[in-house]
Formats: C-alpha cells, sequence, structure tokens
C-alpha cells in the first residue's frame, strides 16, 4: 500500500468512525487528542480527549470523574467504552509565563475571560471495546486509540451493553450517569447467592429493599418474600407509594419507568404474634375484632396522615382483610394473628430457645418425647423438679439452663394465649406472595423477638428442604431482615449471649450454604457491619454500600478515593459489589421513594 492509498484509506475510516459515532451517541463532544500521545503498557493505559472550551461550558456535567464516554477507533472502527478519571484545565497566560510566580502573579490582576477560552483535556480509561458493525462479543478495551478518534456521549443501551449492567429482569436502579438512564439489573436467581446492605441510618437502604421486593413481586409470580419486621417499617407496604408531587402520585415514578410498568392489586399478608399481655389489655379474641384493632391503632394515624397531604384514600375492613383503594392504588392485608401452641411445636421445642446449650436442647427433646400427658408450657415447667432432673442425671450447669430457658420462655406470653390464630405453615404452602411478620407493633421485648425470628427461619427452611428433597420446588424464598445485627450479632461485646451467638451463626451459617441450591436467598440490612456476624458478610455474594464510613467501604472492597467519596454522599446512591458485574462493582441511584408504602409520621 502506497503513500496515496493509505492516505485515502484513513480519510475512509475517518468518515465511517464519525458516521458510527453519531449513530451510537447523542453528541460527539470532542477527539482523542492529537498533541497529547495515548498509552497503552502494562503499567498505564490512557486515553486524553480534547474538548473544545464551548462543549465545555455547554455541559455541566463535564469536570465530574467517574462519567462513561464512547469513542470509535478510527483505525478498527471498535467502539470502546471509556471512563473519565481526570482532567487538565489551563488558563491561555500559561503558555506565555509558565510557572514564574512574578509573571502569574502580575496577570491576575484582572479577569481576563478570553484566556479560559481554551480546549479541556479530559484523561480517560478504556474499559470495554466493541465491534458493533458485525456484531462482535464485548471484549476488554486493550488497544490504543487512534488521534483524532471522535469521542462522543453514547446512548444508554450502549452503554448498558459495554458494561453489561443489564443482565436480568431484577432492576436495582440506575447507574450514577449525569446525563443519560442506564439501567443497572440482575438476574433474580443471584438472590439465591444472599445479599447485605450496609449504610448509615437515612442514607436510603430501606428504600432499595422495598425496591427490590416490589421488583420480585412484579416479575416472579411464583416466589415468595418473607419480611422479618422488626423496625416498623415495611408492615406498611400495602399503603399508597409517598408521591412527591401530582405527577408521581398518578404512577410515573421513577421504579415504573425503570419496569416499565406499575404494582397493581398488591396482596400483603401481615402475621402478628399476640402475647396473654395484650390480649388482656385489648380484650380481643377472635381474628376480626384483632384486624379491626390492628386496623385502628397501627394503620389508621398513616391513612390519616395520607388524607390530610389532600389523597383521596378509601379503606374498608371485612373479616381479616384491611383494602386501601386510591386513583391510582389498590392494596390488601390479611391480618393473620400467631402464638405458640406447645401441642403444635412438641416436636421442635427443644430448639425453638436457641439460649439452650446443647445438651439442654438434647434433653428437652427426649424429655417431651416421653411425656405425651404434657400438653402445655407451664405443665412441661412445673413438672421438671429436682426429682426429674435426678431420674435422668442431668447436671447441674445443664439444669440452670434448662430452667431459665423455660422460665423465659413462659414470660414472653406468646405460649397458648387464648385467641383465634393461623399456623405459619399456611404461608409456606398457600399462594401468599409478600408476608411481613410484625415483630414491631406487637410490643414483644428484643428476646421474644429473636425467639419467633429463630422459629420463622427455622420452619421455612425445614419448609424448603421437604421440597427439595421431593421435587417439588417451585419459585424462589427471599427473607429480608433489616437490623440484622440484632438477630445476628458479631458475638464480640460480651460472653452473654454466647450459647445463642454460637447456635445462631451455625443456623444461618447452613441456610445461606444450602439455600444457595434450594432457591433461598437472604437480603440483610444493618448500619454497622461490625455488630453483625462475619458469617453474614462473608456468605453474601452481592453487597450494596450506601453511605458509610471511609474505612468499612475500604474493608468491603472499595478503593480509598471511591470510600471517601461514598462517605459524604447523598441519599439513595450505592456501590453494589458483585462477582455478576464485569468490573465488580457500579455505582448506582436507587428509584426514590420505593414504589411501596413508606412511612414516618414521627418526622413530620
Amino acid at each position: 500500500m502506497n503513500d496515496e492509498s493509505l492516505f485515502n484509506d484513513i480519510k475512509e475510516r475517518i468518515s465511517q468512525a464519525n458516521t458510527l459515532a453519531v449513530t451510537l451517541g447523542s453528541q460527539v463532544i470532542g477527539k482523542v487528542a492529537r498533541h497529547m500521545p495515548s498509552k497503552v503498557s502494562p503499567e498505564d493505559i490512557t486515553v486524553n480527549v480534547s474538548v473544545d472550551p464551548v462543549t465545555y461550558y455547554k455541559l455541566p456535567f463535564l469536570g465530574r470523574v467517574g462519567l462513561f464516554l464512547g469513542a470509535v477507533d478510527i483505525k478498527t472502527l471498535y467502539f470502546v467504552l471509556l471512563r473519565i478519571v481526570g482532567y487538565e484545565r489551563t488558563d491561555a497566560t500559561s503558555l506565555f509565563v509558565g510557572d514564574s510566580s512574578v509573571l502569574s502573579a502580575s496577570s491576575t490582576n484582572e479577569d481576563e475571560p478570553g484566556s479560559l477560552i481554551t480546549n479541556v483535556t479530559v484523561k480517560c480509561e478504556p474499559l470495554t471495546r466493541m465491534d458493533v458493525l458485525s456484531g462482535g462479543e464485548l471484549e476488554v478495551a486493550d488497544l490504543v486509540l487512534e488521534p483524532q478518534s471522535p469521542v462522543f456521549l453514547p446512548y444508554s443501551d450502549i452503554i448498558e451493553k459495554a458494561l453489561d449492567t443489564k443482565r436480568g429482569k431484577l432492576y436495582l436502579g440506575y447507574l450514577d450517569n449525569a446525563y443519560t438512564k442506564v439501567k443497572v439489573g440482575i438476574s433474580p436467581e443471584d438472590l439465591n447467592f444472599h445479599v447485605s446492605v450496609l449504610g448509615t441510618t437515612g442514607a436510603g437502604k430501606t428504600s432499595f429493599i422495598k425496591d427490590v421486593i416490589g421488583g420480585v413481586y412484579l416479575t416472579e409470580a411464583d416466589s415468595k418474600t418473607f419480611v422479618l419486621d422488626a423496625t416498623g417499617d415495611y408492615y406498611n407496604v400495602f399503603l399508597p407509594p409517598n408521591m412527591r408531587d401530582v405527577a408521581v402520585s398518578r404512577g410515573i415514578s421513577e421504579f415504573s419507568s425503570l419496569y416499565g410498568s406499575s404494582i397493581r392489586d398488591l396482596k400483603v399478608n401481615i402475621v402478628f404474634p399476640l402475647t396473654w399481655k395484650w390480649r388482656r389489655k385489648n380484650q380481643v379474641k377472635t381474628v376480626e375484632d384483632i384486624t379491626n384493632l390492628y386496623f385502628n391503632t397501627y394503620v389508621k394515624p398513616l391513612v390519616d396522615f395520607i388524607q390530610s397531604r389532600g389523597i383521596s384514600l378509601k379503606t374498608k375492613v371485612d373479616g381479616n382483610e384491611i383494602t386501601l383503594k386510591t386513583d391510582y392504588w389498590e392494596a390488601s392485608a390479611s391480618i393473620h394473628p400467631f402464638f405458640f401452641r406447645f401441642s403444635e411445636i412438641r416436636g421442635l421445642f427443644h430448639r425453638l430457645n436457641p439460649y439452650f446449650t446443647e445438651q439442654a436442647s438434647q434433653f428437652l427433646r427426649q424429655y417431651i418425647s416421653t411425656h405425651k400427658d404434657i400438653r402445655t408450657l407451664d405443665q412441661l415447667a412445673d413438672s421438671l423438679d429436682d426429682e426429674e432432673f435426678e431420674n435422668y442425671s442431668v447436671h447441674k450447669s445443664t439444669r440452670d439452663n434448662i430452667r431459665r430457658g423455660l422460665y423465659i420462655l413462659r414470660d414472653t406470653g406468646l405460649f397458648d394465649v387464648p385467641a383465634e390464630k393461623d399456623k405459619f405453615k399456611d404461608f409456606l404452602e398457600g399462594s401468599q406472595r409478600l408476608v411481613i411478620i410484625d415483630l414491631y407493633n406487637s410490643e414483644i421485648d428484643e428476646f421474644s423477638q429473636k425467639i419467633l425470628a429463630y422459629f420463622f427461619l427455622d420452619r421455612i427452611f425445614d419448609h424448603r428442604e421437604k421440597q427439595m428433597r421431593t421435587g417439588a420446588v417451585k419459585g424462589r424464598f427471599l427473607i429480608v431482615i433489616d437490623e440484622a445485627h440484632r438477630f445476628f450479632p458479631s458475638g464480640k461485646g460480651g460472653d452473654d449471649d454466647t450459647y445463642y451467638v454460637r447456635r445462631v451463626a451455625g443456623k444461618i451459617a447452613t441456610m445461606m450454604r444450602l439455600g444457595r441450591r434450594r432457591k433461598l436467598g437472604f437480603m440483610f440490612a444493618t448500619h454497622n457491619p461490625m455488630d453483625l456476624s462475619d458469617i453474614v458478610i462473608q456468605l453474601s455474594n452481592t453487597k450494596v454500600l450506601f453511605r458509610i464510613k471511609q474505612e468499612v467501604g475500604e474493608e468491603m472492597g472499595l478503593s480509598r478515593s471511591e470510600a471517601k467519596a461514598l462517605s459524604w454522599e447523598k441519599n439513595g446512591v450505592a456501590y453494589i459489589l458483585s462477582p455478576w458485574f464485569r468490573e465488580g462493582k457500579v455505582k448506582l441511584k436507587v428509584p426514590v421513594p420505593p414504589p411501596l408504602g413508606h412511612y414516618d409520621i414521627s418526622r413530620t
């Protein structure tokens, strides 16, 4: 090839590259710099892009690092995705006075707008490349870009392909990108490998979790979501979303834009634990009476708040069902009273209290199985006198552990309450898709919350295990636990909970490891991972980091600069760290407000 033919070939490629740039992006903003070398070496891969001052001032987001640009290489005609890592910006006078402090000082006596009309050098790192003309596979960008190659703002679908961010139908939000909305999605199957959500109070953890719950409800009709609500943030999900303006209140929200549709006719099932104390205080017995009281005590204040904001909300209570309706929202919640009947849990009572030692559990299992006449917890506690323990040669420490454990269980008031109830297995075997276990409004203490949480987790896993053995696994089980450190503590605070920490850590480790094959996934949330059992973080393949201390961000896998920036981020912005993404992490904005009820009237 002679010089003339090479000239014509390059000229043709430049024309093709410019045409491709216009096709793949909304605006060409510059060229790969002519006067600064772009480098590809084992130590450094840098692309310098020259942007004219008119474009730089016109686009307000230019000046930020972390944004994505596109380029079409003149030589190969490959599309290359670039990420901005820095800028070089100089005043025109520096070309004449250099670094002289004397001349520089004299030149700054007056403002000189004209000296700012200079090109800006945008420093970028190439990420991936694609042969868009032949539909080639996504590959690493290991080539040097030709000078004068056009650089542009790529369309969102091009960025999605180049980063492989939309790898499934469960959308988490939009890439933290200033000029276009790039969807970030994972496969629902990824939930089987568990998610930990970390961040300070108010940073967006609960909104994100409700987004995921809404996404699962919208896209997976066969799946069940169980929420252990000990914070009072989830029992109200069936209320209309907390809309910010009239347009949003008509369903035009970030969530509906993300999925292309909104949640309709939401059905929620609320498991409401009853205690003797609550029953005596309120003098209710039937499911219908309990439902009416639940509505008037816990739901109506939120309904009144919504109506005070000018939203017409119709309510109806019929049997155990509460129905809410506006012109853009319809949902219902079925209330299911729950307590323990000793006769129904005889076979698992020995493992109900995670504070029992192994020896205590073994003794109780044997004792209960051989005393068929014991029908209540009171009868069990009363029957265990010193003579009975002597007959079984029980060590004094084990004897004390049993007695203490039984008395604590009896003090919860969760056993044999004189009222109507549902069996928890009905929620496992039935068609319910969203089950909220309300541990917040029940007015029960922290120990009772732990007992109930341990029981429900045990029942869910055992049911899934039976389905697995019989080949009847259908859909997915997602278990959401906010303030997870309350149920799965690190054990670093002392020896008081030694038995509890050891047993619960073993239980959750088993459920997380085996749950991956059983389509059972956990979503944990906490504001301080140092208080959470290490096993939870270790076995969570996906970690979502909202605003959090810099040292925690670094420990989770962010760079120092990323962790520092995240510690100052606004609400609703997070890093997703997951092996499913090509780069291992992406930064995104989550849909706010979430598509489900999200209210805290204490702040109004």
